[in-house]
């Protein structure tokens, strides 16, 4: 479960950049070495952790196409406006038997640093309750080389598992852990 919202989130980092076809344009991440603290479900409940990537400029494209992708094949709806400094994207989206409405304020210049809020409600069709869902990310760039054995599009989760969202784009979940070093 934690690697699906891990997943989840790393690829709505990338869906800022739909913007652009959109005609409202944003910045792509930095290429380098990024932390990105996320919090997931708000208040005691809630869970923190923090995932290091790397990225270049093919990566981060590549994230966005598939962003892009799974925004087309499922929602109904998405809106991308500028607000002052901010973006907001606000969706509604039917997979399957569940669908999900989400707004996503994303703030800063994706440059140096960037947070990303995204607030939203998933509900099973036909049943009347629904799950209120809040995510957030804080990702700050480290350096402009990628350290410890990363390379780009490589996401390291807390445990050490690693895994490629370049596989995932192309060939599904491709998760795993990397060998201990002696």
């Amino acid at each position: 479960m934690r690697l699906a919202l891990v997943l989840a989130a790393l690829v709505s980092a990338a869906v800022p950049a739909l913007a652009q076809s959109q005609a409202v344009e944003l910045p792509l991440r930095r290429p380098g070495y990024w932390e990105i603290r996320m919090m997931t479900g708000g208040g005691p409940g809630g869970q923190e952790f923090t995932v290091q990537t790397c990225t270049d400029a093919a990566t981060e494209r590549q994230m966005v196409q598939y962003g892009f992708g799974q925004l087309g094949q499922t929602c109904q709806r998405y809106d991308i406006r500028r607000d002052g400094e901010d973006y907001v994207i606000e969706t509604d989206c039917l997979a399957g038997q569940t669908r999900t409405t989400a707004r996503s304020v994303i703030s800063g210049d994706l440059r140096a640093t960037y947070s990303l809020r995204v607030e939203g409600t998933v509900q099973t069709i036909g049943q009347s309750e629904f799950q209120q869902t809040l995510t957030t990310h804080e990702g700050r760039f480290v350096s402009a080389r990628c350290g410890g054995g990363l390379r780009p599009g490589d996401i390291l989760l807390p445990g050490g598992q690693r895994l490629n969202i370049r596989d995932l784009a192309g060939t599904g979940d491709q998760a795993q852990t990397p060998p201990r070093r002696r």
